[in-house]
């Protein structure tokens, strides 16, 4: 095992949802509610709301781009290690207005890829 890998495999990562850019948060908010154990977490009305789904997130978003989300515990070292490895990272981690530590990636067909440390909702 490399320095490489073994760095790799003391930060944890784990998908935690995904979040959907949609045309009506109050449309698409009925819609997934309609599905059975999906629990409204937060809402902001025209802009945001976020979903529990068994263990998992569904977020609805009115603006930005539709993107998977992984947590992790160490936002910092899993950024270090993705740079190293030549992940393409658009920028430093950064604190949110709305509370997540979080940077991006994009993978080769462009989907946006979110890591932060929690919900921060």
């Amino acid at each position: 095992m490399t320095t490489e890998n073994s760095n790799a495999q003391t930060i944890g990562v784990s998908m935690e949802g995904l979040t959907l850019r949609v045309a009506d948060i109050e449309r698409s908010l009925a819609f997934y509610k309609m599905i059975p154990g999906v629990e409204e977490i937060v809402h902001r009305p025209g802009e945001f709301a976020l979903l529990s789904v068994g263990k998992g997130m569904v977020g609805l978003l009115k603006y930005g781009a539709t993107h998977l989300e992984f947590g992790t515990a160490d936002v910092d070292g899993l950024y270090r290690h993705l740079r190293e490895v030549g992940f393409p990272v658009e920028g430093a981690p950064s604190q949110k207005p709305w509370g997540e530590y979080t940077f991006t990636v994009r993978d080769p067909d462009g989907h946006v890829l979110e890591f932060d440390d929690s919900h921060g909702v």
